[in-house]
């Protein structure tokens, strides 16, 4: 499979790719132990699945990012949810200049 970046220059998918950022997001806020890679492997395998699932011949980045952020947050790690949408934005402001002026950070309440 291949994936379209945001300059319009179409790579190979690489699944590690989301399991990294992921990871990175995660270290913001736990300590990751063998549990935690774990899990969030499994939300990487989900990723992978709905992307297989939607028969994209070649999904964007943003859609990639999108699923990661959905599948974060069905399986409750809000936090972690924060932190990796809070990344992209911020890298997003500073690809349009604007990393000096606006910084992000984001907080999810769960409505119960």
């Amino acid at each position: 499979m291949q994936v379209i970046k945001r300059s319009g220059e179409v790579v190979e998918f690489n699944p590690d790719k989301i399991y990294q950022a992921i990871i990175k997001a995660a270290q913001t806020v736990y300590v990751i132990d063998d549990n935690w890679r774990k899990n969030l492997a499994q939300v990487t395998k989900k990723v992978v699945l709905d992307l297989e699932e939607a028969h994209t011949e070649r999904p964007t980045i943003s859609m990639v990012q999108s699923l990661v952020e959905h599948r974060l947050l069905d399986a409750g790690y809000i936090t972690i949810a924060e932190h990796y949408i809070s990344y992209r934005l911020q890298r997003d402001l500073e690809r349009n200049g604007y990393a000096d002026k606006i910084i992000v950070h984001l907080s999810f309440e769960q409505i119960r």
